[in-house]
């Protein structure tokens, strides 16, 4: 049920605040009057039942016709979740099921309410890992995907968890069981993804229609500028499908289509893993919408926002990547499947390590709830809500135009420069002893940096003859952004596609984490929350730094399955 709620006014930080707006709440009111059967008339009753009835024609047919079609298994579930809401509408699902779940379950946990808290959320996160491990133990080595490299990511996944820790301003408060859980949806995720060809086929067909999706952007181009333009370049390939996403999901989000589905994302988050609710809407938004315009579904509530919160919405936004440039990376790597399954295992690795690093000590506003604040300016149609979207694109295309023009240029500068310091005293690059000139290769930021990143990328999963290589490609995302290492990625000999090094760095690369998105964070969140502008600022490179170990440790859960 839908709800709206107004809040009092609360002080933060000592100064008194004005309160939210109103919101919409998704929860669920007191039910207790409703009867289990027959809630709605007899005529709605035929409706749904005729409903239910085509789409089981339907589905007849298409399992006698071709089980194995492609997409056979995404109508399964739609099929499923259908007949389910059709029935929902006329039985009370709360006293046929939730109820004597709950009373069960609460029934089976009274005996564990006598242990301490803290040992319970222990054994929680030594059963998740050891679930990996076995699992990783009894799937039989394929390829380059041999036990050994397999427990290599397992170690990988140890040590930055207690890296994390370790590093933790209060590990006293450090939430265990948010880690726990977060580990264990990161491992199903990448469980029925990479070892169960439902789960595997589901992925791919929604992946694949999604750059579809994303393709038809071209005939806009094409209209614009003739059928004569390469596809193959950067600004032709993404900028039209940013545009065509940011309108498309102005235009679903005048019909509540991407409220419902976030609300309902941000609820299971917040149900599973302990975090508020705003942390769970910004983090289930960000493989949609990405960083800076995620914040913007929870904006009444930043300025209430903990340090914590805040550290963990941020790290959403760098440990993953926008729809807006899943075609630019699908067609590098070519996995859209790998893509997506990265963004999705990256939404609970995000909010597990933020919360390791920056534990929560406060208590936050939306604990508990999950509020989607309801638009100040309602779009007349939903062609207002496209060319409002198309506006928003055209403002992020030109963002990104200019940011990857003055930082690749900048860059490059400051590569030619850090190469003559070190060729003024005679030290070259010996990984590339002759530069394409012809002349001896001179140091680059991008090797300096790789052996910084080298461990990391062994700890992923990478084989050491490849993890130098890795590691360099993760510096240039850092210092550049993923762009530019998806492209190095692509045109690297010494990591062929389809080799389990290539596999796993499409893992580790998909987010936003590097120096130039720090200030897109800091000038959104900035304008949205001005009096959090200095809490921003010392949060924003830890959050950073966060959302880069989010990508690896879903690379090497990822690896523990491949």
């Amino acid at each position: 049920m839908l709800e709206e709620t107004k809040h009092e006014p609360e002080k933060h930080d000592g100064h008194e605040s004005h309160a939210p707006p109103a919101v919409i709440e998704y929860g669920h009111k007191d039910n207790a009057d409703k009867p289990m059967f027959m809630k709605r008339t007899a005529k709605e009753l035929l409706i749904d039942l005729a409903i239910f009835l085509v789409i089981t024609a339907y589905a007849v047919v298409l399992f006698m016709k071709a089980p194995g079609k492609d997409g056979f298994e995404v109508f399964v579930i739609v099929y499923v979740f259908i007949s389910l809401r059709l029935l929902a509408r006329h039985v009370s699902m709360s006293k046929l099921i939730y109820n004597p779940i709950g009373k069960v379950a609460s029934a089976v946990s009274g005996p564990l309410e006598k242990i301490p808290a803290w040992i319970r959320s222990v054994v929680m996160l030594v059963i998740a890992l050891a679930i990996i491990l076995i699992v990783a133990l009894v799937n039989p080595p394929s390829g380059d995907n041999t036990l050994l490299a397999r427990l290599q990511s397992f170690l990988g996944i140890v040590v930055m968890l207690a890296f994390m820790w370790a590093t933790s301003s209060n590990r006293a408060k450090v939430p265990i069981h948010t880690v726990a859980a977060g580990m264990f949806l990161q491992f199903i995720i990448a469980l029925i993804v990479l070892r169960t060809q439902f789960g595997f086929n589901v992925f791919k067909y929604i992946a694949n229609k999604i750059a579809l999706f994303l393709s038809y952007s071209s005939f806009g181009l094409q209209f614009l500028i003739g059928t004569k333009y390469d596809a193959t370049v950067f600004a032709a390939s993404v900028f039209p499908a940013i545009i065509f996403f940011c309108s498309f999901v102005s235009v679903v989000y005048y019909w509540g289509g991407m409220q419902y589905i976030i609300s309902k994302m941000a609820w299971f988050m917040m149900l599973i893993m302990d975090v508020s609710g705003a942390e769970a809407v910004v983090a289930a938004a960000s493989p949609f919408i990405g960083q800076g315009e995620n914040a913007l579904l929870v904006r009444p509530f930043v300025e209430y926002m903990t340090n914590s919160e805040l550290h963990a919405i941020m790290t959403a936004g760098f440990a993953t990547i926008s729809g807006s440039v899943f075609l630019f990376y699908t067609s590098i790597t070519g996995n859209p499947s790998a893509i997506l399954t990265a963004c999705v295992m990256s939404i609970p690795a995000s909010l597990l390590l933020s919360k390791m690093r920056i534990p929560e000590t406060e208590e936050p506003l939306t604990r508990g709830t999950v509020r989607i604040p309801e638009s100040k300016e309602k779009e007349a149609n939903f062609l207002h809500a496209a060319g409002n979207g198309s506006a928003t694109g055209i403002q992020l295309v030109l963002l990104i135009a200019a940011a990857l023009i003055a930082i690749i240029a900048l860059y490059d500068v400051t590569n030619d420069i850090f190469g003559l310091i070190f060729s003024m005293i005679d030290v070259y690059d010996t990984v590339n002893p002759v530069g394409a000139d012809g002349h001896p290769g001179k140091v680059t930021i991008q090797l300096a940096l790789s052996y910084v990143f080298t461990p990391a990328a062994w700890l992923i999963g990478i084989p050491g003859e490849q993890a130098r290589k890795a590691g360099e490609i993760l510096a240039i995302k850092m210092v550049v952004n993923e762009f530019v290492a998806y492209q190095t990625l692509g045109a690297t000999a010494s990591i062929p596609m389809g080799t389990r090094a290539f596999s796993l760095m499409v893992y580790a690369l998909c987010g936003f984490a590097n120096i130039a998105s720090i200030g897109v964070q800091l000038g959104t969140l900035g304008a949205i929350a001005p009096t959090r502008r200095a809490d921003l600022s010392s949060l924003v490179v830890s959050a950073m730094f966060t959302g880069t170990v989010s990508t690896w440790i879903t690379a090497a859960v990822a690896g523990t399955l491949m």
